[in-house]
This record gives structure tokens, C-alpha cells and sequence, in this order.
């Protein structure tokens, strides 16, 4: 084995580590962590059958299995994503969370609104790339709210773009 000693990596006056990349998943700081890393962080994961709730009120979602138990996934919240299925990338939202406004439980699961796009993916794989953060993960007065929040989230998320 041959070993390379390289010199420390900094962007804006700041050492780049796995650790700080790692700080800034866990907090939802998406920019920081493509900075430090050099590029979009990404998950990949299969499409399962969900309560099929965000088809019902005009955002349908394919909910991911992440099958690696190792991969960090980023903090609850409302992000900014492109969605690659079959060689093609699409411009869509994600929300990472336990779904306060819908659900009871405390299951926490990884749901993508893929936009333009209408197609049935059960069981296939979706690689994803985060953006950008849009907001945390909070409960609505209703669905109502829940869908007038949506709307807003999707015109944010592709001024992301």
C-alpha cells in the first residue's frame, strides 16, 4: 500500500470534513453539506405502497424504502429535489418526517412528489438529489392548510431550481 498525505480541503475558511458534512445532514442544512462534499447529496431507494393519501388531495408521493441502513438521512423537513427514474431527471419535492397533520403515529418515512410526472413506479428505484431545504416538518389545522402549504412548497421548491 502506498499512502498520500493531502493537504486540508477548505471552502471559505472552513476545513471540510465527513464529520461536518455529517452535522450539517443532521441539522437539514442541505447547502452546506453539497458545499462541503462538492456536490448534491443523494439517497437512493425502492418505491413501496404508502395510504396513497397525497394522490387524494392533488400531490401524489412515492414513498421510499431506503434499503442501505447505513445511509444518513437528513433532518424532518420539506426539501428541494430532483427525482432520476429510468435515465431521466425530474424536478420534484420531498418530505422527511412523521406526517403530523395525516398520521397518528410516530412512523417516520420519505415521500417524494415527483413533478409533471404520472407514471406507475411500485417496486422500482428512485435515486434522489437534495437541493435545497425548504422548511421543517410541522402539523396543519387540516388538510385545507395542509394543500394551500403544498402549493406554496412547490412553487418554492422549483424557484430552486
Amino acid at each position: 500500500f502506498q499512502l498520500e498525505e493531502i493537504p486540508v480541503q477548505e471552502i471559505e475558511h472552513i476545513a471540510v470534513s465527513s464529520t461536518k458534512i455529517r452535522a450539517a445532514l443532521h441539522v437539514g442544512d442541505i447547502k452546506k453539506a453539497n458545499e462541503l462534499a462538492g456536490k448534491l447529496y443523494a439517497l437512493e431507494g425502492h418505491v413501496i405502497h404508502g395510504e396513497k393519501r397525497g394522490r387524494l388531495i392533488g400531490f401524489p408521493t412515492a414513498n421510499l424504502n431506503v434499503s442501505d441502513t447505513h445511509k444518513l438521512i437528513p433532518a424532518n423537513g420539506v426539501y428541494a429535489v430532483k427525482a432520476y427514474f429510468n435515465d431521466t431527471v425530474y424536478k420534484a419535492m420531498l418530505n422527511i418526517g412523521v406526517r403530523p397533520t395525516v398520521s397518528t403515529t410516530n412512523h417516520r418515512s420519505i415521500e417524494v412528489n415527483i413533478f409533471d410526472f404520472d407514471q406507475d413506479i411500485y417496486d422500482e428505484t428512485l435515486r434522489i438529489e437534495f437541493v435545497d431545504r425548504l422548511r421543517e416538518e410541522k402539523k396543519f389545522n387540516g388538510i385545507d392548510e395542509l394543500i394551500a402549504q403544498l402549493t406554496i412548497d412547490k412553487q418554492e421548491a422549483l424557484s430552486r431550481f
